[in-house]
């Protein structure tokens, strides 16, 4: 805006209120927050009405920059000038300022939140019968409050501040039933990988570095680290329950083909091209890892001593083809080939414990948290 310099203060302000004629404002009020000499600062509070019915909608608050140049006028400053537009933000800045000034806040902390009456009126009635409604309509009731929530509106800090008063029964089947509700999604999730011939190596990678529960509970921990020697880098490094010790897990695609092919003539099986790689790759891991064992106690406090190692590859297939592989991995020496069919059944072991610890009684979830991975 550029007016021109004989007008006065009053003047101004008219133009600024005629500016802001349209259908859909209202009663329009003004005060000037600072007089100059040369800067000033004008605040209108618009009413915002549906011009149809001339019903209240909200207001927008403009608070304008304006400075005064003798010689040549009156201009906004578009930078320093501030636009409440949305519908909650001038209540909101309302009930501050009023809490302020009525010294309601001087020992608080946190944000101000805002709730209408009539939805204050309803909180507070369903706060009321919350004594009288039974467990069902209880979970009932957390569930659509769940659904209201998204990411961005919440917080981990905001669940521990909701969670501390909370009773300790309460938050073990709370906890129970979120971690079942994760590793059941991580499931499914593996299911669809394995199920789509186009999955990538590296994609089962992430999927089992986020979820070592899926290798189940023989293993206590996944170890960060990738690379234990000068040229390799391992998919997994497991550490074992029982004796602390590690093992290597080499990951693999499910890929739809033969581990072991058929020899007539012999009424035998042999590892298929395929699986030969594999294992090759596999029995040089473990010679690079036994052989800088010395240098990886000294740097990492990690003892390979007789370090194992697992290849997850492949499915199950026919009847004959698991046979074949268990009777190979009876005759290999610390090196073990496992299917995705088969890693499927010990992460769906994993969820069959989370469900018959839901069912079961507080007592019965403590004891069993021990036997959960992870």
């Amino acid at each position: 805006m550029s007016l021109p310099p004989d007008l006065t203060l009053d003047d101004v302000r008219v133009r600024i209120r005629k500016a802001y004629s349209n259908p859909s404002v209202g009663k329009i009020s003004q005060v000037v927050l600072k007089d100059g000499p040369q800067a000033f600062r004008i605040a209108t509070l618009l009413e915002i009405i549906n011009s149809n019915t001339g019903e209240f909608h909200h207001h927008c608050l403009k608070i304008d920059h304006i400075v005064r140049k003798a010689k040549e006028g009156w201009f906004t400053n578009p930078e320093r000038s501030v636009r409440l537009d949305s519908p909650d933000e001038v209540d909101r800045l309302y009930m501050f300022l009023h809490a302020l000034k009525q010294d309601a806040l001087a020992d608080q902390h946190g944000d101000l939140h805002l709730i209408r009456t009539n939805d204050y009126r309803q909180l507070e009635s369903l706060l009321g019968s919350l004594a009288n409604l039974a467990a069902t309509d209880k979970i009932q009731l957390v569930r659509t409050i769940l659904d209201q929530l998204s990411e961005a509106s919440s917080s981990a800090v905001d669940f521990v501040a909701a969670f501390e008063e909370s009773s300790p029964e309460a938050l073990r089947h709370i906890s129970m039933a979120s971690r079942f509700v994760e590793y059941r999604n991580a499931y499914e999730r593996l299911e669809e990988l394995v199920d789509n011939p186009k999955t990538l190596e590296r994609e089962f990678q992430d999927h089992l570095s986020k979820n070592p529960w899926m290798f189940g509970s023989e293993y206590s921990e996944l170890l960060s680290r990738r690379t234990w020697t000068r040229d390799d880098n391992l998919d997994h490094m497991l550490r074992r329950t029982v004796d602390g010790y590690v093992e290597i897990v080499e990951i693999k695609t499910a890929f739809g083909e033969r581990l072991f092919m058929h020899d007539k003539s012999h009424d035998s099986y042999y590892p298929s091209s395929k699986l030969s790689t594999i294992i090759g790759q596999v029995v040089r891991y473990v010679e690079e890892v036994e052989r800088n064992r010395d240098s990886i106690i000294a740097k990492d406090k990690v003892d390979t001593l007789k370090i194992r190692a697992r290849a997850i590859a492949g499915r199950d297939g026919d009847r004959e083809q698991v046979a074949a592989l268990r009777n190979f991995n009876a005759h290999l020496h610390g090196i073990e080939i496992i299917t995705y069919d088969q890693l499927l059944r010990t992460a769906a072991r994993v969820l069959d414990v989370f469900g018959n610890a839901g069912a079961a009684t507080a007592e019965t979830t403590t004891d069993l948290d021990g036997e959960i991975p992870f």
